[in-house]
């Protein structure tokens, strides 16, 4: 029976020659077309990659925040890719706490479009789940730039004082204050108050329910000041009109200290300054402990003079 059959099929094969050679080349054209048609390329760069924790999980250390993957399809769905957000999303609400490895591949990638996944880049995904916790920190303002030259920040004030982040409790652990983004101060010189100021928070940080940050942040800006002490200036004493004898002062010279502007301080000489005690009430050969007074130049203040009292006598 097999032996009758075998020669058959050896003659059908023979049969119609030229049908059975187009219809082989109908299939090998229709197959070409076809697979011109699914096999264009398109990649994608920066690629977001997600990591889904269960809740009350947070991710940390993750090694990648996005990819590039390579696409392969027709142009068609291709084309859906750039009207479209694409995207990789790795699912980790079943896994344990600790240090994980997963290797990407096409069924983390969500797209649009039948285009299929053909190389992904990079294609390992590291990262650490650790239970979320929350914490109670200060709140400190940042600046930048300056404010005028004889101008300097005196005191700031944040309100609220304190916020509450919530995050892995790895990283709070770390968190002792929460800075501000930073705040122009370049050529003021005025107190002022910045309102809505953002904090700087890390993307594995965040406040009570996901709000937004609403720092309210008081500047205040005074003139510099600086002090400069002056030594050995001579007292003098001031008698009544009229008056007979002359005053003995011991000491004789004091030590003293001003305050003001950097550049009102730099231009005052030694010579210039006068020390003195008011002498109306000594009365001859009787000394008194009399308080050391000083004509202040404009603009500036005596911040200390020592010793603050001479001993005084009047003598004739």
């Amino acid at each position: 029976m097999a032996e009758t059959r075998f020669p058959r099929l050896l003659r059908a094969t023979r049969n119609n020659k030229g049908l059975k050679l187009a219809a082989l080349l109908l299939a090998l054209l229709s197959w070409y077309l076809i697979h011109a048609n699914i096999s264009h390329e398109r990649l994608i760069k920066d690629v977001p990659v997600t990591v889904r924790a269960e809740e009350g999980w947070a991710v940390l250390d993750a090694s990648l925040q996005s990819v590039n993957i390579l696409f392969r399809g027709s142009l068609e769905d291709l084309r859906l890719l750039e009207q479209s957000p694409v995207r990789v999303e790795v699912d980790a609400r079943k896994t344990t706490s600790g240090r994980r490895q997963v290797r990407l591949t096409a069924s983390h990638v969500q797209a649009a479009g039948m285009a299929r996944p053909v190389y992904i880049e990079p294609g390992e995904l590291f990262f650490v789940l650790d239970p979320q916790g929350e914490k109670r920190v200060m709140v400190k303002a940042d600046f930048q730039g300056n404010p005028v030259e004889e101008c300097e920040v005196t005191h700031t004030v944040c309100e609220p004082p304190q916020v509450v982040l919530h995050g892995p409790r790895r990283r709070l652990s770390e968190i002792e204050v929460v800075h501000t983004t930073p705040i122009d101060l370049e050529g003021r010189s005025r107190p002022f108050r910045k309102t809505h100021v953002p904090l700087a928070l890390s993307s594995e940080i965040w406040l009570n329910n996901g709000t937004a940050s609403n720092i309210t942040v008081h500047v205040t800006i005074e003139e510099r000041v600086a002090t400069r002490t002056f030594q050995d200036v001579p007292v003098s004493a001031l008698l009544p009109s009229g008056a007979e004898g002359h005053v003995s002062v011991q000491p004789a010279q004091i030590n003293l200290t001003l305050r003001g502007r950097a550049e009102l301080l730099g231009g005052v000489k030694r010579d210039e300054l006068r020390a003195y005690v008011d002498g109306s009430a000594l009365t001859p050969n009787v000394a008194l402990a009399l308080p050391v007074r000083f004509f202040v130049p404009a603009g500036l203040e005596v911040a200390a003079i020592e010793p603050a009292n001479v001993t005084a006598r009047l003598l004739r």
